[in-house]
């Protein structure tokens, strides 16, 4: 590395430094970010531990006391009139108690808008309940026969949850290092858009070119301190990740992260050929813009095109080898391993790193190239 380009990587380091909106984003993202995933997780954890009475409406719950108190005992009130009720409707016939007695199979309806996805969980408990008090009214009629319950079980399935630690965190981990990828693009975004498009209205990237540096220097000092900011983004993301979780109450869930400082290090070195990538990406979609609201505008675009195929692996569980060469996925699939408790192969993360060097060294490239026309420099 020469002389000449760590004087341009320090010189638009300190530019970026003094811009306190290029702070701001680099940090911003960092601490926000696995806040707002640690209360979503925090409130799906509530949800799935701790559960409501359900209110619905009960027509003919005169004719059953019994089922009606069971149903209680689950957490299943009847609606009074002042309450609001959940859209489902229980309609007990009034031959009820006669078709029990003459152990007849009784009819119970369960009204519903079964097209309403976001009350289903309430009808599948509605529906398990009545399940289960079926099932206790069979026993008994049974047991009143002289007869064990037991024959009405053939094959009883028993079972033995084999999950790791390891891969009990991944349910969740998984969707937080998305985040950790995206906290890459987007913490060296707005340096990477300011050294280019931002000099280029300030018209000092003109003197810039003037200067007796040769252009790739030029090129890669802007890259590397963007680069720079996008580590920034990413270790500040892997830092309060385990910090925020421990509010979490993923205990509950039968879920231990543990995310030790060894860990936290190799992942950041993982992701410095990605930070590079990032930039140099960033910085070739800024000069292809004329102005800076254009790039802005072109980044944001660009930059969900990454991220949208880690998101379609993550939630397609999609898996090839080709997946752990290539620049982006490599990075995730290192990130996955390291989460499962999986072995990482380390030529195949070496592979990957340099596929994705090589991918940014062509994009610096372009820009070199880009700039060597007076239409890139003066934005016509």
């Amino acid at each position: 590395m020469s002389g000449t380009l760590l004087t341009i990587w320090f010189k638009e380091l300190k530019d970026a430094i003094r811009d306190r909106r290029s702070l701001m984003a680099a940090m911003s993202y960092a601490l926000f970010g696995p806040m707002l995933m640690a209360v979503a997780f925090f409130a799906v954890v509530q949800e799935a531990t701790s559960e409501k009475d359900l209110t619905v409406q009960l027509e003919g719950q005169e004719y059953a006391p019994e089922l009606v108190l069971f149903l209680q005992q689950k957490g299943i009130l009847a609606s009074k009139e002042s309450e609001q009720e959940s859209g489902i409707k229980l309609v007990i016939p009034e031959d009820y108690q006669e078709r029990l007695a003459t152990a007849k199979a009784v009819s119970i309806i369960v009204r519903a808008d079964y097209s309403e996805r976001k009350n289903s969980s309430n009808r599948q408990r509605v529906e398990r309940a009545l399940t289960e008090y079926n099932q206790v009214v069979a026993s008994a009629r049974l047991m009143m026969r002289g007869i064990s319950p037991e024959v009405m079980y053939a094959v009883v399935s028993e079972r033995q949850d084999t999950a790791t630690k390891e891969s009990r965190a991944a349910l969740i981990m998984g969707t937080v290092m998305v985040f950790v990828l995206m906290s890459v693009f987007f913490a060296g975004m707005n340096v990477a858009i300011d050294t280019s498009a931002g000099e280029r209205e300030r018209n000092s990237l003109e003197f810039l070119l003037a200067q007796p540096v040769r252009l790739i220097d030029l090129v890669t000092g802007k890259a590397l301190a963007a680069g720079t900011f996008a580590m920034l983004g990413s270790v500040l993301t892997l830092i309060m990740i385990p910090i925020v979780f421990l509010f979490v109450p993923l205990e509950k869930l039968g879920i231990d992260i543990s995310f030790g400082i060894g860990k936290q290090a190799m992942l950041a070195l993982v992701l410095i050929p990605l930070a590079l990538l990032a930039s140099a990406l960033q910085l070739f979609v800024s000069f292809m813009a004329k102005s800076f609201k254009e790039a802005q505008t072109y980044i944001t675009f660009v930059m969900f095109a990454p991220m949208t195929i880690v998101m379609v692996l993550e939630f397609t569980r999609f898996s090839h080898v080709a997946l752990e060469y290539l620049p982006v996925t490599s990075q995730h699939q290192v990130l996955l391993g390291s989460i499962n408790g999986e072995p990482v192969s380390f030529i195949a993360m070496v592979i990957g790193a340099l596929s994705t060097f090589a991918v940014a060294g062509i994009l610096l490239f372009g820009v070199q190239w880009k700039l060597r026309s007076e239409k890139a420099v003066f934005g016509l």
